[in-house]
């Protein structure tokens, strides 16, 4: 069968997040992507989990974790785990332990995270799976810098790229670069994360690997607008759009809708930034992805902000807020209850303010974040 590029490009992606389908063939992969699609497509139903395969299980569970629906990918990762455990199966509990860890990052729950993420990298240990290391030590390092741990992230992704390039796999390596670029850019190290953003993209371009090629334009992206090169930054971005749109990735493509229209909320730029966020949000809400759509909010509510509309921002914050409590996502719920703060202080409600400051020091201390804590901790002192 010969594939189209951008699905053979999406495989190998997969492949490098997933050793134990080094011995799949395309076609099956194929296959198992496609059952997984047909059931996301029809609601997602997990319904029948008990019938399927420990790998259909964790296929259907990140195509419904990158459409954001969370609930339904935990359900279909724990039963992956579950099978792996019946059987003895040790590749799939690598992997189910893996995803759940990643899941429970992205919702802000980074001590079960850490357990499930050491976990996973216990069975990879045991497998003597390099490559399986190799994703588990990305996933420890995207956890480190989400919690402010810099130093310990740069050191867990340098791990990453020495095993990748102890394995010559080099669409893991592009990724193990592009995430040092990111702590750079965090630490503020523009340089840097220029230097590892374009190792990561040359390799991904060399490679074909196209979804790669759209992340690490992304991230230029990001870099150039935080340096202020807003008009480069823009350019950077229509090039990862452009990818993203060609292959079908409306998930990337939101993402790029929202950071072109933070670009044109700094630039002073308010119905252009308006008009790109609810461009994704749009895809957002057809998608189902709930935690895009609160970001999308989010940033709706910074715009309006920003134009001095505060009962527009009052209600994005809110909408954002209401969203990110239901999926469990503390981590972003305490950066709105610290954006309501600011509002509210704008607006001179000091006790409004105070409380939604304490709500969202109490959520960055419970979460063991404690630069964000202390960032709140500053803004409740000059209350």
């Amino acid at each position: 069968m010969n594939l189209p590029p951008e699905i053979q490009t999406f495989i190998a992606e997969l492949r490098s997040q997933h050793p134990q389908l080094a011995g799949v063939s395309d076609e099956q992969i194929l296959m198992m992507l496609q059952q997984a699609q047909t059931q996301a497509a029809a609601g997602g139903s997990v319904q029948d989990l008990d019938e399927m395969s420990g790998d259909d299980c964790i296929a259907l569970g990140e195509q419904l974790l990158h459409a954001g629906r969370w609930d339904d990918a935990e359900r279909c990762f724990f039963a992956a785990l579950d099978k792996g455990e019946q059987a003895g199966d040790l590749d799939i509990q690598c992997m189910a332990a893996g995803t759940l860890g990643r899941l429970c990052g992205q919702r802000g729950d980074f001590r079960q995270a850490m357990a499930l993420l050491q976990q996973s990298l216990g069975l990879a240990e045991r497998l003597g799976d390099r490559r399986l290391q190799g994703v588990n030590y990305s996933e420890i390092g995207a956890l480190y810098t989400m919690q402010g741990q810099y130093p310990q992230a740069a050191e867990h992704y340098k791990k990453v790229i020495r095993i990748m390039e102890e394995i010559s796999d080099e669409a893991g390596l592009a990724v193990g670069y592009g995430n040092l670029g990111n702590v750079y850019m965090y630490q503020g190290d523009f340089e840097r994360a220029i230097e590892a953003y374009e190792k990561s993209l040359a390799i991904s371009l060399r490679l074909g690997e196209h979804r790669l090629s759209a992340n690490q334009y992304g991230n230029l992206g990001s870099v150039y607008q935080q340096q202020g090169r807003y008009d480069r930054a823009i350019e950077i971005y229509l090039k990862s759009l452009e990818i993203s749109e060609r292959l079908g990735d409306e998930p990337t493509s939101a993402i790029q809708y929202g950071n072109l229209g933070n670009v044109h909320r700094e630039m002073g730029q308010f119905d252009e930034a308006i008009r790109m966020i609810e461009r994704g949000l749009e895809i957002h809400r057809r998608i189902g992805d709930e935690p895009g759509m609160a970001k999308d909010y989010g940033n709706l509510a910074s715009v309006y902000r920003q134009k001095g509309d505060t009962a527009r921002a009052l209600e994005y914050f809110d909408k954002s807020l209401k969203i990110t409590e239901r999926i469990g996502d503390q981590h972003t719920s305490a950066a709105m209850y610290f954006n309501l703060g600011n509002l509210y202080r704008e607006t001179g409600d000091r006790e409004q303010a105070w409380r939604h400051y304490e709500k969202a020091k109490a959520l960055f201390e419970m979460l063991g974040v404690p630069h964000h804590a202390q960032k709140v901790a500053r803004a409740l002192q000059m209350l």
